[in-house]
């Protein structure tokens, strides 16, 4: 009994483990990190899932209908669009580009809008109080404006999509950074390291930068649901990726021509957009619940 007392007493669960603890207690939330793990196994292995080229053109196989129909093929699951492309392999390739450059642009962004927002939140006087003028203008813009604006003076593209929308997510992390040094800086535990003689550099690696961590994973989860958004709606607009290039928006773009006569050419790349940014908020909101609920227990 002394050994089993002594064993209960050394376990301590780190904060990560209490976290996923309580994160996995909520099935919803389980699903969604399922669904979304599928969407990343698609982007990381793309040229082993697809079963065909993605931009590969097969005049002998044009339109036809997904493999559940009855005049459909089990070799093109998803059905082929106007050009005899397999849907199927287009929507894995397209949850690559989608998926994979807003992971990109969204962590570029984290890392600009924390060390911007650090900065801000560490200033006292008329600096502070112009940028926290300036951030509350910007993010009363919507994110997909501002970045059809930038797209405009940049030219269209991925690639220039992607710095227009992680130009117009900086501001929120900016924004979330600063309210979170300003809230930390006031506490007790940070003016006993400035009495220690620390530098700002030491208490925000020491002491901000750890307890920032689940506010960047949850900020940082809502932000992806909106890149995903905002590359598919560019992409859609033909502001982002470039046909032949593989992208959900303008693979869903390209299905609008012959929407009555292959709908699937539409739901399917339109599901698939709807299921990765559901799965992304569930995730998000599931962190958000299980990080409350460790730090209140």
């Amino acid at each position: 009994m002394a050994q089993f007392s002594l064993y209960e007493e050394e376990y301590h669960p780190s904060p990560l483990q209490r976290t996923w603890h309580e994160f996995r207690g909520s099935h919803v939330a389980f699903v969604g990190l399922i669904v979304l793990g599928i969407f990343l196994f698609f982007s990381l292995f793309a040229p082993l899932v697809a079963p065909h080229d993605p931009i590969a053109q097969n005049i002998d196989a044009l339109l036809i209908p997904p493999s559940w129909e009855v005049n459909g093929s089990i070799s093109y699951l998803f059905g082929t669009d106007a050009l005899g492309r397999d849907v199927f392999s287009r929507i894995i390739y397209g949850c690559r580009v989608t998926l994979g450059s807003s992971i990109i642009l969204v962590l570029l962004a984290m890392l600009v809008g924390v060390t911007i927002g650090t900065i801000a939140g560490m200033m006292r006087g008329v600096r502070s109080s112009v940028i926290n003028h300036l951030l509350d203008a910007l993010m009363a813009i919507p994110t997909l404006l501002i970045a059809i604006i930038i797209v405009a003076i940049l030219g269209t593209g991925l690639v220039n999509s992607m710095w227009a929308i992680t130009l117009a997510l900086i501001p929120q992390f900016i924004h979330h950074t600063r309210s979170f040094v300003r809230a930390e800086m006031k506490k007790e535990y940070i003016l006993a390291s400035r009495l220690d003689g620390a530098s700002n550099r030491q208490i925000f690696f020491n002491s901000i930068l750890p307890n920032m961590i689940e506010m960047l994973v949850v900020q940082g989860t809502l932000a992806l649901s909106i890149a995903v958004i905002d590359i598919s709606a560019l992409g859609f607009l033909n502001l982002g990726a470039q046909p032949p290039l593989p992208e959900l928006g303008a693979i869903l773009a390209d299905g609008l021509d012959v929407a009555y006569l292959a709908p699937w050419n539409v739901a399917l790349p339109g599901l698939t957009i709807f299921l990765m940014v559901l799965a992304i908020n569930i995730v998000g909101d599931g962190l958000r619940s299980a990080l409350r609920k460790r730090l209140s227990h």
